[in-house]
């Protein structure tokens, strides 16, 4: 079980396509996936009444980061949700949601918030994830260790693959005296991908399915939202 959200880009003025984003290592090497969302009646999520798709030929329509140490890949959804608009209950990420690394307000030491199904577990009667807190613990303006990414002090399982990180940049402002009333700022910050553990030595693993032992360190791996920006960006309109 693995993590994923939908992340709109917009084509011209008034239509937009949906993709699916996760982790390489959720969504491909494997020919079909099931999703599953929450049913839609009069407009309103119908809890605890799921539509699960099962998806075939994964493999032919998922497109991975073209660098291989970037664990990224999206799938376009359009059509499902086209075809099932009466039925489907969900929530997007906005493009313009998606962080630039370049905001003045972002710095280390602050509280970002992801969403998933950490070690498989959620709130199966109502089909809704959980909400988790962390930090941000390596400067995010900064590329970790040369790649795309920045660490979370965060408790990240086996699960959280695929896992969207944001960030309450008004909350941020708040504290530094900087606030502006009637303005909200969310951003999406990246894409969980793996979880760094001890075992003799310091280890990042891929947080799928896999049952980990190890000693797991609260420290996450975080793909930053500027390289799901590049995926997607040279996905085909």
């Amino acid at each position: 079980m693995g993590t994923g959200f939908l992340l709109s880009r917009p084509i011209g003025e008034n239509n937009y396509k949906l993709y699916l984003v996760s982790n390489k290592h959720v969504l491909m090497g494997t020919p079909n996936i099931a999703i599953s969302f929450t049913y839609k009646e009069n407009g309103k999520p119908k809890h605890g009444r799921k539509q699960e798709f099962n998806i075939q030929g994964v493999d032919q329509i998922v497109k991975g980061h073209p660098n291989p140490d970037v664990d990224i890949a999206v799938m376009d959804c359009t059509r499902i949700f086209i075809a099932m608009e009466d039925k489907l209950y969900y929530r997007y990420v906005d493009y313009s949601m998606l962080a630039e690394f370049n905001e003045p307000e972002l710095s280390v030491a602050e509280n970002v918030y992801f969403v998933g199904y950490p070690d498989g577990r959620y709130d199966m009667s109502n089909n809704l994830p959980l909400i988790r807190t962390g930090m941000i613990a390596s400067h995010p303006q900064y590329d970790f260790n040369g790649k795309p990414e920045f660490v979370i002090d965060a408790q990240v399982f086996p699960g959280s693959s695929g896992s969207p990180v944001y960030i309450d940049l008004t909350y941020e402002n708040f504290k530094n005296g900087q606030i502006i009333v009637g303005q909200r700022k969310l951003k999406l910050l990246g894409i969980v991908a793996m979880t760094m553990i001890r075992n003799n030595e310091l280890q990042a693993v891929p947080t799928g399915t896999n049952f980990v032992t190890q000693e797991v360190l609260g420290l996450g791996i975080v793909f930053k939202a500027t390289a799901i920006k590049e995926l997607v960006d040279s996905m085909p309109l």
